[in-house]
C-alpha cells in the first residue's frame, strides 16, 4: 500500500466515524474521488448523487469508478447549475465535488436538498477563508480533515513547485480600437483608471469602468508577446497555456481549445499526452490529469486565490519514472498595482520561498 493509499484510507475513516456531514478539504492531485470510493465502498449506500461543476469531471468520476470496478448503477450524477432539479429527492449520500465553486443560488438548492438528506460529503482542493466561511454560515458544513499542498510535496504525492512570475509593462506604442478610439493599451488603462477615480468620487457605479479595464488586461499585447516568447524558448516541452480570453488563445500560434472550438480531440489528446502546447479558457482547471506536464503559464487570473491554485496544480501530478522534478509555473502579470494586488491574493495558497519575480 503506498501513502497516497495510506493517507486516503485514513481521510476515509475519519469521514465515516464522524457525523457524515463535512467537507474533506485535500489537496489537489491528491485522490478525492479514490477517498470517496472508499467511502462509499464502506457505506453500501443504495442511491447516491454526485454533483460537479462540469462535464469533465463526471468523466473522472466514471473513469475511477471503472479503474475500482465500483457499480456506478445507483449514481444520480448532476451539474452544480442542475442541483435545483433534486431539492426534493432522498439519497443515501449526496457528495458535492469542488464544493467551493457552488454560487449563491447553488448554495440555495442545496440548502434546501439537505432538509431532507444528512449525509453530505463535500469535497475540495482549493478552499479559501471566504468560501470556507460562506459554506459553513449557509449551509453549516465543516471541514472535517485537510491536507495541505505542502503535506502533499512531502509526503511525496504531489511534486515540489517553482513559480515565476514574469512583470511586463503594458504596451505603449502599438495603437488599438477601443470603443471606436485609438489608444495603446497602456492608455486605455489609464484613462478606465481615471474614469474609476472619477465616478468613485461621486459615489457611482463603477463596476461597467472596472471590467473594461480587465478587459484590456485580459486582451494585453504585452502580455501576448511574453507568453509566445515563453513558449519559443520551450518550443519541445509540453506547456498548458491559461487564458482569459478565446481571441488570446487563438493568437498565440499553438493549437487551443474553448467553447468556440468544436473538435473535443484536440484538447483530448493534449490531456492523453500528444503534443506539446495548448491553450486553454475556462476550461481543464479541475478534474483533469494532464499526462505528462511540468510547465503552466497562466497568461490570465483574477484575484480568487482558489482558482488560481487549481491552474497550478494542473502540474503537479506525481509521474512515474520522475520522482524529483518539479513544476514549473509562469505567471505572466502586468506591472498595474491593480493587476499586482490581484496576484497576491491569488498566490495565498502557495510558499513565499517558491515564488520568484522577474
Amino acid at each position: 500500500m503506498t501513502i497516497r493509499d495510506k493517507k486516503q484510507k485514513y481521510f476515509s475513516e475519519k469521514w465515516l466515524a464522524s457525523s457524515k456531514f463535512s467537507i474533506l478539504y485535500l489537496c489537489p492531485r491528491f485522490g478525492k474521488i479514490y477517498t470517496a470510493i472508499n467511502i462509499l465502498e464502506e457505506l453500501k449506500p443504495k442511491s447516491i448523487l454526485i454533483a460537479y461543476p462540469d462535464k469533465t469531471i463526471r468523466e473522472s468520476w466514471e473513469e475511477d469508478f471503472n479503474k475500482r470496478n465500483f457499480d456506478d448503477s445507483n449514481v444520480t450524477y448532476t451539474t452544480h447549475l442542475s442541483l435545483k432539479k433534486h431539492i426534493d429527492e432522498l439519497y443515501d449520500i449526496i457528495i458535492i465535488d469542488e464544493v467551493h465553486l457552488l454560487s449563491d443560488a447553488q448554495i440555495k438548492a442545496c440548502k434546501q436538498l439537505f432538509t431532507f438528506n444528512s449525509v453530505v460529503l463535500g469535497l475540495t482542493g482549493t478552499l479559501n477563508k471566504y468560501s470556507r466561511k460562506e459554506l459553513i454560515d449557509s449551509l453549516e458544513l465543516y471541514v472535517l480533515e485537510e491536507y495541505s499542498i505542502e503535506e502533499g510535496i512531502t509526503d511525496g504525492i504531489i511534486v515540489d513547485y517553482e513559480i515565476t512570475v514574469v512583470q511586463v509593462p503594458l504596451d505603449n506604442i502599438v495603437l488599438q480600437t477601443f470603443k471606436h478610439r485609438r489608444r495603446t493599451e497602456k492608455a486605455q488603462f489609464n484613462h478606465l483608471s481615471i474614469v474609476i477615480k472619477a465616478i468613485e468620487r461621486k459615489q457611482g457605479n463603477t463596476m461597467f469602468a472596472r471590467l473594461g479595464r480587465m478587459r484590456v488586461i485580459q486582451r494585453s499585447l504585452a502580455k501576448l508577446n511574453k507568453t509566445k516568447k515563453i513558449l519559443k524558448q520551450y518550443k519541445d516541452e509540453r506547456i498548458l497555456v491559461f487564458c482569459g480570453l478565446t481571441d488570446i488563445a487563438d493568437k498565440l500560434g499553438i493549437p487551443s481549445y474553448h467553447n468556440k472550438v468544436k473538435e473535443s480531440s484536440i484538447f483530448e489528446d493534449f490531456v492523453s499526452g500528444k503534443g506539446n502546447h495548448l491553450a486553454v479558457v475556462k476550461i481543464g482547471n479541475t478534474g483533469v490529469t494532464y499526462n505528462p506536464l511540468d510547465k503552466v503559464i497562466i497568461n490570465y487570473f483574477d484575484s480568487n486565490a482558489e482558482n488560481l491554485a487549481q491552474k497550478i496544480n494542473r502540474c503537479m501530478g506525481l509521474e512515474y519514472g520522475t520522482p524529483d522534478k518539479k513544476s514549473h509555473i509562469y505567471i505572466i502579470c502586468t506591472n498595474e498595482p491593480v493587476e499586482q494586488k490581484w496576484l497576491n491574493k491569488a498566490l495565498a495558497f502557495f510558499d513565499t520561498n517558491k515564488i520568484k519575480y522577474l
